[in-house]
């Protein structure tokens, strides 16, 4: 054997340990770490007006859904008329945070003053 072969065996046997040695990727498997570092946006209600305050910017096209909720034990029955939120206020697109007011509306438009809601907001 001359000193190319052995040079060219050795150079083989080692790449090949290299390709052996690499680590195997897992399928099927994902794996999330970490935490929320950002402060949720500060939600409240007066007269008929949901205001989100001190929002961070990323959560900017947030849907807000309501839902009417009724006591377990009543006499009358429940109005299932759905209940829309107008956008009525909004601080604008720059900066960090922004603030944003909601009018509660019933489906004939008229502002919504009463009532206890199950407000559910779902962010992008």
């Amino acid at each position: 054997m001359n000193g190319k072969s052995v040079a060219s065996a050795a150079g083989l046997l080692v790449f090949s340990g290299a390709c052996l040695a690499a680590t195997p990727v897992a399928q099927g498997v994902i794996t999330f770490t970490g935490s929320i570092v950002e402060a949720p946006c500060m939600a409240s209600e007066r007269s008929g007006v949901l205001s989100l305050d001190d929002c961070p910017a990323q959560m900017r096209g947030t849907r807000v859904d309501l839902h009417r909720v009724e006591p377990q034990a009543s006499v009358s029955a429940p109005d299932l008329a759905p209940v829309n939120v107008k956008l009525v206020a909004d601080s604008g697109t720059a900066g960090r945070y922004y603030h944003q007011r909601y009018a509660l509306m019933d489906a004939s438009g008229k502002p919504i003053t009463r009532g206890t809601f199950l407000v559910t907001l779902t962010t992008p």
